[in-house]
């Protein structure tokens, strides 16, 4: 089996975005030095949208280099070390800036589907080649910023001239709409793998594109009292290392505490618990051959970077945890 361990490369959203050190720097030197130790290669979709704002922004204020050379060189580190950096997109940095303090972050064009067909070929070909030039490397796989890509036929074009094959921004079954959020994932194919052509979930053998989805599972309400229980008694282990807050979501912390959800697995705090089962069932099932989990490192808590590393080494010997770079 191959496990996909994801991760998207980010700062928060909301007013308190957090730093670039806590966020992005700090939590993956320790990814880093997990698969140092265990061999294990994982893949980095790179939020492009930040570095170039980031780049534009240090003109006028040079405090920021520091945060640009940190996420240069650790790219650089990435890359040397055999993990594979990837495209993550979110478009509301073409609207957000820096005010001299700090970021001001407009998340009202928040997909690629709110912006103009050729505003959004240029967002695409733009961060494109800008991560390729920051690693020297085929960038040919995706994942949009909040799950959010449909419909995919507005940019399908676009994505063939930046030459981006594979995408891995479906969680089967998902769905959520709000003001700045679209996606509905309830109709994909139960499958690990399926190629497309321009609806993310319909199949098409002869389609252009791989989608190559994270792994979704249901959830009950008594893993997420304890999960937030676990947060209140020791912070310590399980407060996230990020320093930002999330942008609010009304109403989502009643739902999941009060009835069964479903979603995307992931690395993120107690989270990572779920990955040794979901990986003993999927063995059971012979549900296919791919297990993709989603991660960010702002999310990482010291818990779960314990607990990422006893699992790798639990499987590393029978399951190969590789990278989208590797899919043909």
């Amino acid at each position: 089996m191959n496990i996909y361990l994801t991760l998207d490369y980010e700062l928060y959203f909301g007013k308190q975005h957090g730093t670039v050190e806590n966020c992005m720097l700090r939590p993956t030197r320790e990814l880093i030095r997990i698969g140092d130790e265990t061999g294990a290669r994982m893949t980095f979709f790179i939020d492009v949208g930040f570095i170039i704002r980031l780049e534009e922004a240090v003109e006028d204020h040079s405090g920021l280099q520091r945060d640009l050379d940190g996420i240069r060189n650790q790219i650089t580190t990435l890359v040397n070390k055999g993990h594979d950096c990837q495209l993550h997109i979110h478009p509301h940095w073409e609207d957000s800036y820096y005010n001299g303090h700090s970021w001001e972050i407009n998340t009202d064009r928040y997909k690629l589907g709110d912006f103009p067909d050729e505003e959004a070929r240029n967002i695409i070909l733009q961060y494109h080649a800008k991560l390729k030039a920051l690693t020297g490397k085929k960038v040919d796989s995706f994942r949009a910023g909040g799950w959010c890509l449909q419909p995919f036929e507005k940019v399908a074009l676009f994505f063939k001239e930046a030459g981006i094959k594979k995408d891995s921004t479906v969680f089967p079954g998902g769905y959520f709409t709000s003001q700045h959020y679209f996606y509905d994932f309830r109709s994909c194919p139960d499958k690990t793998r399926w190629h497309f052509n321009e609806a993310l979930c319909t199949e098409d053998p002869q389609g252009p594109f791989l989608q190559v989805p994270i792994t979704s599972l249901k959830t009950g309400p008594l893993f997420f009292w304890e999960l937030f229980i676990r947060g209140r008694l020791n912070p310590g282990d399980h407060k996230p290392i990020g320093d930002g807050v999330p942008i609010p979501t009304p109403g989502y912390r009643k739902k999941l505490l009060s009835s069964v959800t479903l979603n995307p697995l992931s690395l993120d705090g107690w989270f990572v618990n779920q990955l040794p089962e979901t990986i003993i069932q999927t063995e059971k099932r012979n549900a296919g051959t791919d297990v993709v989990v989603i991660g960010h490192p702002k999310a990482c808590t010291r818990y779960s970077l314990r607990k990422l590393q006893n699992i790798i080494e639990r499987y590393k010997n029978t399951h190969q945890f590789t990278t989208f770079a590797t899919i043909t």
